[in-house]
């Protein structure tokens, strides 16, 4: 029987044990202050530094969140790690209307075959408006791929987009589509997770829900307590319920 607790006796270690921790910048993010500086090498640095961080933190994750092409240095960084740590990746990020299904299928590929045990997919938004068949089509063949290798499917629905309607048609189209996980946000959105999209997320999907964007020490547990349901405890089998943060772990390491 997987693990619960009390929503208000939740413990730092226990949440960490549910959390994707996730690095997906670019390097256009990233500014050069000095002469000689590269922006990719700012971004290369701070990539090996989140993966250093993560294995030196007191609480490990349960898994990470990276690029498709960031996987295999994640995978092979995190084998030293005292315990199993999954690496997943992300796929048509963070808009899924702009991409191609044969693009996803050679980003799910790519990722899967460098390491990744989990595919976080972003849902194809206008697509699912006009031509719900042809989002369910995609979201279907991404799935089967991904199962084929032996992981878990993650859908992105970037709630923020989305009406309560359509929250609770993306979230029955996923479970048509076989779908393991639904997540709120990629964290690029207009706002992240809420406690009302939750509560239509799970009353319409019976499999797990990944909580991401905007989680801080402050709503976390709202957020935990309305991913299950409402119950007074919370799940901790990460294959029910999941986190995905690049910042909540520390900060709660120092709350």
């Amino acid at each position: 029987m997987a693990k619960r607790a009390q929503i208000e006796e939740v413990t730092l270690e226990q949440i960490a044990s549910i959390c994707d921790h996730t690095f997906l910048k670019r390097s256009e993010q990233y500014v050069a202050t000095k002469p000689g500086e590269s922006p990719v090498r700012l971004r290369e640095k701070a990539f090996y530094e989140f993966l250093q961080d993560t294995l030196t933190s007191e609480v490990l994750p349960y898994a990470v969140c990276v690029r498709p092409e960031d996987v295999a240095k994640a995978h092979s960084f995190l084998a030293t790690a005292p315990r199993d740590i999954k690496v997943a990746s992300v796929v048509g990020f963070p808009d899924g209307s702009a991409y191609s299904t044969d693009l996803k299928l050679y980003e799910t590929h790519y990722a899967l075959d460098a390491g990744a045990s989990e595919i976080d997919m972003v849902l194809n938004i206008d697509a699912f408006r006009t031509a719900p068949r042809d989002a369910l089509s995609e979201i279907t063949t991404i799935g089967k791929v991904t199962h084929d290798y032996g992981g878990i499917l993650k859908l992105i629905l970037e709630t923020a987009e989305l009406g309560p309607q359509e929250i609770k048609r993306a979230a029955k189209m996923a479970g048509k589509a076989d779908v393991d996980f639904i997540k709120t946000s990629t964290g690029f959105g207009a706002y992240g997770a809420r406690v009302e999209d939750l509560h239509i997320m799970r009353a319409n999907f019976a499999r797990g829900i990944k909580i991401s964007g905007g989680v801080n020490p402050d709503n976390v547990h709202a957020l935990l307590k309305a991913a299950n349901g409402d119950n007074s405890s919370i799940s901790l089998d990460p294959m029910r319920i999941r986190i995905g943060e690049s910042s909540l772990l520390r900060k709660l390491q120092q709350h």
